[in-house]
């Protein structure tokens, strides 16, 4: 009865007609079996004996970088929808404990209605004692438990960290960066997007075109220089150690500052603007935002 209903149902279009909708099935089918593209690899694997030193380097993919007790490093670019030495190209180099995997891509890739359907990604395990350089021109960055000097930039993406100790730089044209677990000199900056990062301190410097920015220096953090956070337009939470010695000089173009802290003031004082000594004094702590509040508290 049910089959019986539904033809009588459909209007009487023609062959034409039908042929259309056989045409648009088909293509419904193909863009399908297009997105459930199976994922192929390269993988390679790499010993090293002393500090590893790794560069990552795409111009479209996302990166992911994990560690542990090994003393090799392995690497894995996932990809779908490229053909393999025609518009992707992976190249790997050891030389001694330095590793180097490229991924770049020349634009190709699968179509199917005018849809591109392609995906590239390269993870990295590696020792946590090493130091990291990643770059990719489109994508996230991920990395966790890294001993070492680490340097992450995108062009277009968020980046993700979580427990590095050294010299630390992140970077992303647009997109947020999220660093948790830090302990040492720390520069971070967005084109576009929030920043929030936490750990133990000894430089500090944010700087982000259009977001707001969250701080949290534990104990033990100090100035062996200048710490200094702006935004373009945003607010700024803060909090630092009681005992860390300090010139506080923030401002804000429209917004209130609140400090619960007690500081020496100095110089001109208002909602909008503070300046004063923390502990007597130390290295230069700005903080500048163009469009909203400030809030600076102890940790």
């Amino acid at each position: 009865m049910m089959r019986s209903i539904l033809r009588n149902s459909l209007p009487q279009h023609g062959a034409g007609w039908t042929f259309g909708c056989i045409a648009l099935m088909a293509g419904v089918l193909a863009l399908g079996l297009a997105g459930a593209t199976q994922a192929d690899e390269v993988a390679k694997t790499f010993t090293v004996t002393g500090h590893a030193k790794v560069r990552v380097e795409t111009d479209d993919g996302a990166v992911r970088v994990s560690t542990g007790d090994i003393k090799q490093v392995e690497i894995r670019v996932v990809y779908s929808g490229y053909k393999l030495d025609r518009d992707l190209r992976v190249s790997t180099e050891q030389s001694g404990d330095s590793v180097e995997v490229t991924a770049k891509t020349s634009g190709g890739g699968f179509w199917n209605w005018g849809v591109r359907h392609t995906s590239l990604r390269v993870e990295v395990h590696m020792p946590k004692d090493a130091d990291l350089y990643v770059h990719t021109g489109d994508g996230s960055v991920e990395a966790d438990s890294i001993n070492g000097n680490v340097d992450l930039s995108t062009g277009d993406g968020s980046i993700t960290v979580q427990g590095v100790r050294g010299t630390m730089r992140f970077h992303t044209g647009d997109g947020h960066v999220e660093a948790r677990g830090l302990d040492g000199q720390v520069d971070a900056s967005s084109g576009d997007g929030h920043i929030s990062v936490e750990g133990r301190f000894d430089s500090l410097k944010i700087k982000t075109g259009d977001g707001s920015v969250t701080a949290r220096a534990n104990a033990g953090s100090k100035m062996a220089s200048s710490w200094s956070i702006y935004t373009g337009d945003g607010s700024v939470e803060m909090e630092i150690p009681g005992d860390l010695q300090a010139n506080i000089d923030a401002s804000t173009h429209d917004g209130h500052i609140s400090v619960g802290l007690p500081v020496m003031v100095e110089g001109t004082f208002s909602s909008s603007k503070f300046q004063g000594k923390l502990n007597g004094g130390g290295q230069a702590l700005t903080i500048r935002t163009g469009d909203g509040s400030i809030r600076l508290n102890k940790t």
